[in-house]
């Protein structure tokens, strides 16, 4: 007899697929940036190091981005599978940009072959321009995805669908569905739930589509919500950062290790890209980022900043909502707001969809709201841990990258303190050692800042609307297939960074390919 677990834990693998692919998809938008700057040294100067650099990272870019796809297409996989619910989103708001999603990808490919095998064939200012495309078309896909993720999070063009079951939730955008079709189907999702039945095989059911119509009007909408694009500037930034930062330990290490000045002509090259990205982070696109919560995701809020009773707190205040003497909202006053609610029932809300939920009318609107409001709340502690040690991490590779700075480029009375801190270590080992900690801290930072990102929108899928039991697949799962799912992941991780690191240290195996098609001398 075979033993078989529920389908949920697929999504502990589906995770782990997910923090595996976004390691190649930053590196995939970090190292254009050092390209770019290498190419643009080359082009100035004409000095040959910066040739064989760009190369070489060529190589390792090539290298990454096929395993970019290989993880992207067992992590689309997997979700499909352990969340066939999806099907609706994918349909609906996240059909247009998945679609680009395929064009962008599509772009990344022709302009990675293109600049390979034009390389040294054209002038450095045709690379450059074919590297900038290639920048582009990875930033746009990293975009669209991060699109349907923040549509997750903010269902835009819903307007107030989901301020009626949750009084404390805004207006998310214009009315671009079918109210009363997306009604249907949120009342046969609950009614599917409340009877032990399975939502996720409901909405794969074609009368049951058919019943509901045509939910959404503008299939471009969840491209005008703010919190979108706050979004995509925030994750792709950091993807960007996180990128750049594994260049620059493999550049450190090998100034430490071989103390050859080129490796330190080459930092310098694209450390200020660094430098520029990594302080408009926390300073800007992070503060965007913490209002946009604040305005769209008031539960998510209230759990980052560890808030259970509303309270006064002019810094808090301040940060989310741009006023320190608002009062910053709890959970109390969540709470409060279900009361609105009182004697409405899901009988009330199928009234006016038309539809029949049974024995299940007489369910209670506020008691729908204050459960959900508790089991949120639930998640208090450790998502405010998380948040905090997320900024403490972010400002620890803030600090140790300013260091770094101080010891690459003269700025004078800052760089001579910096200096003479690290004498006891020698230029090398200090740079070295610093930027470790600024890789272990960006690395933190993007990690945790994830975990905040999904678990704060608990207890739905979709804020305020769906929840995961409505999307999950019904099928229960073998502990092989768990197994078979991790050891591929795991593999294809070790491996492809085994294979990168072997690129990176052996270039002319990979730089043969290069030479072939740019009709270089060897």
């Amino acid at each position: 007899m075979s033993i078989l677990v529920d389908a949920s834990s697929l999504l502990v693998i589906s995770a782990l697929g997910i923090y595996i692919h976004a390691i190649f998809l930053s590196i995939s938008l970090g190292f254009p940036w050092i390209i770019l700057a290498l190419l643009y040294k080359w082009w100035r100067t004409g000095e040959e190091e910066y040739f064989q650099a760009t190369r070489t990272v060529t190589g390792v870019l090539g290298l990454n981005f096929a395993l970019g796809a290989i993880t992207g297409t067992l992590v689309e996989f997997g979700l499909v599978q352990a969340w066939p619910g999806t099907i609706f989103v994918i349909a609906t708001f996240a059909f247009v940009p998945l679609t680009l999603e395929l064009v962008a990808f599509a772009g990344e490919i022709v302009l990675l072959v293109l600049f390979i095998v034009t390389l040294r064939k054209i002038k450095p200012v045709g690379s450059i321009v074919i590297m900038a495309a290639y920048l582009a078309m990875a930033a746009l896909s990293g975009a669209v995805i991060m699109t349907v993720n923040s549509w997750l999070n903010v269902p835009w063009g819903t307007q107030s669908l989901a301020s009626n079951l949750y009084p404390f939730l805004p207006s998310y955008g214009p009315e671009a569905i079918n109210p009363i079709a997306l009604l249907k189907l949120k009342l046969a999702l609950v009614g599917q739930l409340l009877t032990g039945g399975n939502p996720a095989s409901l909405i794969q059911n074609p009368k049951v589509a058919s019943s509901v119509g045509v939910t959404l009007r503008d299939p471009f909408v969840a491209f005008g919500s703010p919190y979108d694009w706050v979004s995509i500037l925030h994750a792709v930034n950091a993807a960007m950062i996180f990128g750049i930062s594994v260049g620059l330990v493999a550049y450190s290490f090998s100034f430490f290790k071989t103390r050859n000045v080129t490796y330190l002509k080459l930092i310098r090259a694209f450390l200020p890209i660094l430098l520029v990205l990594m302080i408009l982070q926390p300073t800007i696109i992070g503060d965007s980022m913490g209002k946009m919560v604040a305005a769209y995701q008031p539960t998510k809020f209230a759990l980052m900043e560890g808030i259970n009773k509303t309270r006064t707190d002019p810094l808090i205040a301040f940060l989310g909502y741009g006023d320190p003497s608002r009062s910053v909202i709890g959970f109390d006053s969540f709470t409060n707001a279900c009361q609105q609610l009182n004697g409405k029932t899901l009988g009330d809300l199928a009234q006016i969809a038309n539809v029949t939920v049974g024995t299940q009318s007489s369910l209670s609107l506020k008691q729908l709201c204050s459960t959900d409001v508790l089991s949120s709340a639930s998640n208090l502690t450790v998502v405010n841990g998380v948040f905090l040690s997320k900024i403490a991490s972010g400002i620890v590779a803030l600090v140790t990258l300013l260091a770094l700075a101080s010891l690459v480029f003269d700025f004078g009375f800052i760089s001579r303190i910096g200096r003479k801190i690290f004498d006891g270590l020698g230029r090398e080992k200090a740079m070295f050692l610093l930027s470790v900690i600024f890789l272990v801290g960006v690395m933190m930072a993007a990690g945790l800042g994830w975990f905040v990102r999904e678990v704060g929108r608990k207890p739905w899928t979709v804020y305020g609307l769906v929840y995961p039991e409505e999307l999950i697949t019904p099928v229960p799962v073998s502990p092989i297939v768990l197994g078979l799912f991790t050891l591929a992941f795991a593999l294809v991780a070790i491996i492809g960074l085994y294979g990168m690191y072997y690129v990176a240290t052996r270039p002319l195996k990979f730089t043969e390919l290069l030479d072939k098609g740019a009709g270089a001398e060897k």
